[in-house]
Parts: structure tokens; sequence; C-alpha cells
């Protein structure tokens, strides 16, 4: 398996982030049920690890998002 980046992580969620919200689903539940499906896909450990060592995470998250689905934000 390759290594999870705090790209690829990002990039994962925020496309479960936005088809959830593209449901209707509201936002913290949205969040919830993207960061398990990442823990589902590659481990909770690889998941925790990343976000523990990530600079600036919440610009990054959200630079993502803005990218796939501004409307959501």
């Amino acid at each position: 398996m390759a290594t999870l980046t705090l790209v690829s992580l990002l990039n994962f969620v925020s496309g479960d982030f936005c088809a959830s919200r593209d449901k209707g689903v509201d936002i913290l539940k949205s969040v919830l049920l993207a960061y398990s499906r990442a823990n589902d896909r590659w481990g909770g450990d690889n998941v925790r690890r990343v976000i523990t060592n990530a600079p600036a995470l919440e610009v990054a998250a959200i630079a993502t998002v803005a990218a796939r689905c501004p409307q959501h934000l």
C-alpha cells in the first residue's frame, strides 16, 4: 500500500465530504463520515499520523474543499 500523505488524505476526504453535502447532509456529519471512510481505507493510525503531523491543516483542508465544491463552504 502506498504511503498516506496529507494531499492524498485531503483529496479523498474532500471527495466524500462534497458528495455528502451534495445529498444535503449537514457539515459536521459530512466531515465525520468522510473521516470515517478515510479510516476504513488507510487505517486509523495512518490517518491520525498524517493529521497530527500536518502543518496548517485547516488552511489545506479548506483550500481542497474550495477547489472541489466551493458552493458548500
